[in-house]
């Protein structure tokens, strides 16, 4: 008889690690958070009030900010890890970030095809996720850019930068927060 295990499935292999990771939501942060998903399509901006917003629109605001800190690694921790996955999404990413990817919070190479796992992934708040990923990379320091701030665990709160799902990285509090914590990162 198989038992149902009640903790998320951490692989067996050590993941890629760095100094300081910066783990990067993509809806609702590089982009409005109206995304949609269609099988014949793929991803693509909802036409409802979304008018002129494109994806992967603030992509060039995180370069910037990034650019000062070029040893600033950065893990995928979004739903596009699932859908369109990892590598695909990597694809459609300038090199000066992709060269930057360390991993994503969920990959089915390391964490497994099995869709227990999977399921048990998608049900783990956002935080959560990203806390296991802290623990099984072990960086020196870490922050997340999310818009899905529900859940997340007190320990971690002080590394989260909030985005509002409609304006991500073009809000300057934002962009303020980030490069305040990336010089903290830099400076310790």
């Amino acid at each position: 008889m198989l038992s149902m295990q009640s903790t998320p499935y951490l692989p067996a292999s050590t993941p890629r690690s760095a100094d300081v990771v910066l783990y990067l939501d993509l809806d609702g942060v590089v982009h409005h958070e109206a995304v949609l998903w269609h099988p014949r399509i793929g991803i693509y901006m909802s036409p409802h009030g979304t008018v002129g917003r494109t994806l992967f629109e603030w992509v060039p605001i995180l370069e910037e900010e990034l650019t000062p800190y070029p040893s600033v690694a950065l893990v995928l921790s979004s739903t596009w890890c699932i859908r369109p996955g990892y590598a695909h999404t990597l694809k459609r990413l300038p090199e000066s970030l992709r060269s930057r990817f360390i991993g994503g919070t969920y990959h089915k190479r390391i964490h497994g095809a099995d869709p227990w796992n999977l399921a048990s992934f998608r049900s783990t708040p956002c935080g959560m996720q990203i806390l296991a990923d802290v623990q099984r990379r072990k960086p020196r320091h870490w922050v997340a850019l999310d818009d899905d701030i529900e859940d997340w665990p007190q320990s971690a709160i002080g590394n989260l930068i909030a985005c509002e799902g409609t304006t991500g990285l073009s809000n300057p509090e934002v962009r303020h927060e980030l490069r305040r914590k990336l010089q903290q990162s830099a400076a310790a």
